[in-house]
């Protein structure tokens, strides 16, 4: 049987303890959502770009030397079709080469065919093959004359 000293110590953990424990986490959640709300909302897209970046609806957007680019896709990439990609340089970058690689496969360096056209505007194809992946990740070298590092541009394919 409890005595009266443990019976009070009960009743204090069951009344306060659990509801201090849970006003705690919800404040630290709370507190954790704020601050990466107003991390989200201190940077600008561009800032945020560095010499990679990931396709999202067959565009992104990426710097060299500071300076915005930017690369499209014609149609929706799949595996097997001749897919034309547009990119706009910062002017007088130029391309040294570019070829496609598997990131979670290895599928040989695809070559991708580029033209210089007018002002740092660029077009060229490139056919992927088919994989045996269910969504296979690739992505696109740009190797820029005068560039230590080349740039990534990322994109995926689905089965």
């Amino acid at each position: 049987m409890l005595n009266n000293s443990n019976k009070k110590r009960t009743i204090f953990s069951q009344k306060w303890i659990t509801p201090l424990f849970i006003f705690l986490v919800a404040a630290s959640v709370f507190a954790v959502h704020q601050y990466q709300n107003t991390a989200n909302l201190s940077s600008s897209p561009l800032t945020d770009l560095e010499n990679n970046c990931t396709f999202v609806n067959e565009h992104c957007d990426f710097l060299i030397d500071d300076k915005r680019a930017t690369a499209k896709f014609s149609e929706k990439v799949e595996p097997e079709t001749s897919i034309t990609i547009l990119l706009n340089l910062p002017e007088g970058a130029i391309i040294e080469s570019a070829w496609i690689e598997g990131v979670n496969m290895y599928m040989g360096k695809i070559p991708v065919l580029l033209e210089n056209k007018l002002n740092g505007s660029w077009t060229g194809w490139f056919m992927l093959g088919s994989c045996s992946e269910p969504v296979m990740k690739w992505q696109l070298r740009l190797n820029i004359e005068g560039q230590a590092a080349p740039s990534y541009l990322y994109f995926n394919t689905i089965m």
